[in-house]
């Protein structure tokens, strides 16, 4: 017995130090700063400029209703006045109407291209809703540290970050080392296909090929992850894909004092519910790990421990991140019913209704297997499902190539020793149009996110830090010095 005791003592005693020691394994960033006295830019100067972009109203309303020519014609013209340097460089080209082709011709053809993404287009304000803004949604208004209006975010701030970096390199007479791209859409707010669909196809033409492109769809969180205080760098590698999936339903008619078990709507709710309370498991991938692993060097010891050992402790995990909106979407392929529609008259029994239920694809799905999914699970003949439009999801660049290191350095130089890892894009962006056009395709917007930012996007309120802007010019240049360079 005292054998079998001390067999059951060093038995826990190595289940402790395996723990501990993986736990003491993780280690901070190790990404190197490209230099020690990373370039400055003057916010405030930047902000004039962003302000006067958000005022040229280049808005995206519907397939049906077409851009406003002269405003994007503006912005066009705004970008030329703004940024002579950058102009005298680079060669400009219109594609589809209104979307960009700038090419920043290298000094070498050996290199293969890079592409730098953002769009000129932002979403309407929603009618009725113009008065809860803190400054008018078109005001581009300069306020509380911030520039304020629709687009500061999503993705003028971001489009101008990039001009003024650009600028500040031709005109100190900066020569790329490769050819630089910068494809800034007309139609992303859309789907893309008139924009960045466009300009795709044509640079396919031209035999382009990329070494990687970078896009908007991730950036620096902080204040979003419990127990985190500094800023997270989330870089996507992949981007979720999507489908629209339509439930009919079928039932008898007739009139409503004599109704039958079922009507149309109640078989619709059925299989509404049938999806909605089956989920798609949460998965902990490779991603998530490196996720965790980054932000549990911030956390206290036990924290730290949990995210180190995801071998013991991945349930409880999975469980605690599954409570987020936002961080349980990165786990698995989301389920949300978005639009009904049924019924004609309140004494009239419903003979077909339709729902729609839209469904974000992780990379370890498809549409097709989606769609076999919901049928099986609604499992009723009365009910036909059909694919309104799909997407797949992207497939994964790599997180070890020298255009990833790239990115890693540049967020080094201008952040400082916050952890940096690969992650995955939840919304659809313009990069779903140059996958297969480049090695790589990633997605990275050199800001800060706190906690309220996530829902000024596309709602009220919409600003972004005059900080963020100067940070997000420096990062951009240190990053065409470092993939660019001599």
């Amino acid at each position: 017995m005292k054998k079998l005791g001390f067999g059951v003592i060093g038995v826990f005693a190595l289940f402790v130090a395996i723990i501990v020691v993986r736990t003491l394994m993780l280690s901070g960033s190790s990404v190197a700063a490209a230099v020690e006295n990373p370039p400055a830019y003057d916010g405030n100067a930047i902000a004039e400029r962003l302000s006067e972009a958000i005022r040229i109203q280049t808005i995206s309303w519907s397939t049906q209703r077409p851009p406003d020519a002269e405003a994007f014609a503006d912005f066009s013209a705004f970008l030329e006045r703004a940024y002579p340097a950058a102009h005298g460089a680079m060669t400009r080209e219109t594609v589809g109407g209104h979307s960009l082709i700038y090419k920043w011709a290298g000094t070498s053809a050996i290199r293969k291209p890079v592409a730098l993404t953002a769009h000129i287009d932002v979403v309407p304000v929603e009618a009725g809703t113009e008065d809860l803004w803190t400054e008018p949604a078109f005001s581009g208004a300069i306020a509380e540290g911030a520039v304020w209006g629709r687009g500061a975010m999503d993705n003028k701030g971001q489009l101008i970050a990039i001009m003024e970096a650009v600028e500040t390199l031709a005109a100190e007479g900066f020569a790329p080392s490769r050819d630089v791209y910068l494809l800034f859409g007309h139609d992303e707010e859309l789907g893309g296909f008139a924009g960045a669909g466009e300009m795709a196809k044509l640079l396919k033409s031209r035999g382009v090929h990329f070494e990687w492109t970078l896009d908007e769809g991730s950036g620096l969180v902080q204040g979003i992850i419990p127990g985190v205080a500094s800023p997270v760098a989330l870089i996507s590698t992949g981007e979720k894909g999507s489908t629209t999936l339509r439930f009919t339903a079928s039932a008898p008619g007739g009139h409503s004092s004599a109704p039958g078990k079922d009507t149309a709507i109640s078989v619709a709710a059925r299989a509404v519910i049938a999806v909605m309370d089956n989920p798609y498991p949460l998965e902990i991938d490779g991603n998530v790990v490196s996720f965790l692993h980054a932000i549990a060097t911030q956390m206290p010891f036990l924290q730290r421990m949990a995210l180190a050992n995801l071998w013991l402790t991945g349930p409880i995990i999975k469980k605690q991140l599954a409570e987020d909106p936002t961080t349980a979407a990165a786990l698995h392929t989301t389920t949300a019913p978005t639009i009904i529609e049924g019924g004609e008259k309140t004494n009239i029994l419903p003979q077909q209704t339709s729902v729609f239920v839209n469904y974000r694809i992780h990379p370890r799905d498809n549409v097709a297997a989606v769609k076999e999914r919901a049928i099986r699970l609604i499992d009723d003949d009365r009910v036909t499902v059909e694919a309104v439009g799909g997407r797949e999801p992207s497939p994964a660049a790599s997180a070890r190539s020298d255009g990833y290191r790239a990115l890693e350095t540049a967020t080094a130089t201008i952040f400082g020793d916050v952890p940096i890892a690969p992650f995955i894009t939840l919304q659809g962006t313009d990069t779903r149009h140059y996958i297969g056009l480049a090695d790589d395709n990633y997605r990275f917007t050199p800001f800060i996110y706190r906690s309220d930012d996530l829902a000024r996007i596309h709602g009220n309120d919409e600003r972004v830090m005059i900080e963020d802007l100067a940070r997000g010019a420096a990062w951009y240049e240190v990053l065409l010095r470092e993939t660019a360079g001599d």
